[in-house]
């Protein structure tokens, strides 16, 4: 089985917002970057298509698939709780602090840790490598990708981290059922 993860296009949003499971809309560029990552996509006639739920996510599927995308909410990205829309200078720099120190346990007031994403996905993963599919490409979020690689290469989550994954670009997972291979990781 061979796996495509599909970071969405460019998004709408000043850099100095804390968004996760927000909706944010697409940026103007969507049609030139989903165009562009379309071209990296395999043949669109032998793939299953999932997405998180968010719209930046379904619109980069549905552009690729040109039908509805499967949602699978373990595909979200992390939920910042109250930190959600504001400004990075506007959380409370002690409780801000404390999860710079300890992000993958430290869970966001109201929302949830990286250790619970990591779960989720690693679930998700697990969950979707017993089906029977020659194809799957999952439309999804930077923080995902990384939960996967850090599953999969057995890296400590923390490490991550300094992984670039960049809008619209594609991570490659191979697995044959008994071993699994990372073909690429960040391709624009």
């Amino acid at each position: 089985m061979d796996l495509y993860f599909l970071r969405h296009t460019t998004v709408a949003v000043d850099n100095d917002v804390c968004y996760g499971q927000t909706e944010i809309p697409v940026a103007s560029s969507f049609l030139q970057e989903a165009s562009d990552t379309m071209k990296l996509v395999p043949d669109k006639m032998h793939a299953v298509y999932f997405s998180s739920p968010t719209r930046r996510c379904i619109q980069l599927a549905e552009f690729i698939s040109k039908r509805p995308a499967m949602q699978d909410d373990r595909l979200s990205d992390l939920n910042f709780g109250s930190w959600e829309r504001k400004k990075w200078e506007e959380i409370d720099e002690e409780e801000l602090q404390a999860w710079m120190n300890d992000v993958v346990f430290h869970q966001v007031p109201d929302g949830e840790s990286y250790e619970e994403l990591i779960l989720r996905v690693k679930d998700f993963f697990e969950d979707i490598i017993t089906k029977n599919y020659k194809t799957v490409v999952i439309s999804t979020h930077a923080s995902v990708i990384r939960a996967i690689l850090s599953y999969v290469l057995e890296i400590p989550y923390q490490r991550t981290f300094d992984m670039h994954i960049a809008f619209g670009s594609i991570t490659k997972i191979s697995t044959d059922g008994e071993s699994v291979t990372v073909e690429y990781i960040n391709r624009v």
